[in-house]
């Protein structure tokens, strides 16, 4: 199983966007058995993959008692002994799988850090381990910030994928996932960066010329062939909780799904 992570501290750069849309699309055209996890308390990637009840998640905020049913990648990351296999859900795909996350997870990093039993890094590889032959590619979205629980995605992993849009604060945003991925990097020896991708591309405006030379500079090696377009489907497809390609069934495809589609090919041809 080749485990990939999406990673850009800085929020709205389209990771959730692109796990999803990478994941279904190499679960729907390649055939392959994926399973996706969401370690952003936001739930985006879940709930476009597994039914969300909003009223109940609206009760358990204003209330502030948890009404989730079911396991989340939060019990997985605080349970070394319990089975993955509780916390992984069937989605409406073929060959498509979620650990979904709920949100509380957000609260859960202090309970990581005060159980010292097992390194607190670890524990997601570790839980990973007894699915490696189950599926071929693991799929993780990550949250838009530096904690233990984005550090257990890391660890686990053998390539990040680091979208970003063209603006000042998600270069500062990539500056910082690379920082953490050098920190990482020293005790998960076979963590690469896979690659570097613009989202939300005009090809017109200045600044985005501007950014990509910037990046350029600095980066060059790991920068993807690949722009991910400004498309409303990926808004609609959002709402509509559908994954793009699922959204955008017509014989001629939006630029965005090629575009999608091209870079999850990208990422399976290494």
């Amino acid at each position: 199983m080749k485990t990939i992570v999406f990673l850009n501290n800085k929020g709205g750069v389209g990771k959730t966007a692109s796990a999803t849309s990478v994941a279904h699309i190499i679960a729907e055209k390649y055939k392959k058995r994926v399973l996706l996890i969401d370690l952003d308390p936001q739930m985006n990637t879940t709930s476009m993959f597994d039914k969300v009840d909003f009223m109940d998640l609206f009760l358990s905020i204003y209330t502030g008692e948890q009404r989730k049913s079911g396991k989340s990648v939060e019990d997985l990351l605080l349970d070394k002994k319990l089975d993955i296999h509780e916390c992984i859900k069937k989605t409406a795909y073929e060959n498509l799988d979620i650990i979904p996350s709920y949100i509380t997870l957000s609260e859960c990093e202090e309970r990581l850090k005060a159980d010292v039993t097992v390194p607190q890094q670890f524990r997601l590889r570790a839980h990973l381990q007894n699915v490696q032959n189950e599926y071929d590619y693991c799929i993780i979205d990550s949250s838009p910030s530096i904690n233990i629980i984005n550090i257990n995605g890391l660890v686990a992993a053998d390539k990040v994928y680091i979208p970003l849009r063209c603006d000042g604060y998600s270069l500062l945003g990539v500056a910082m996932a690379m920082r953490l991925f050098d920190t990482v990097a020293e005790y998960n020896e076979h963590l690469q960066i896979g690659g570097m991708f613009f989202t939300q591309w005009n090809n017109r405006a200045n600044v985005d010329k501007t950014s990509y030379e910037l990046l350029n500079e600095f980066f060059g090696k790991y920068i993807l062939p690949v722009k991910i377009c400004v498309s409303k489907n990926i808004k609609e497809c959002s709402y509509m909780q559908q994954p793009l390609l699922d959204y955008d069934k017509g014989k001629n495809k939006n630029k965005v799904t090629l575009q999608y589609i091209e870079l999850a090919k990208i990422i399976i041809e290494g």
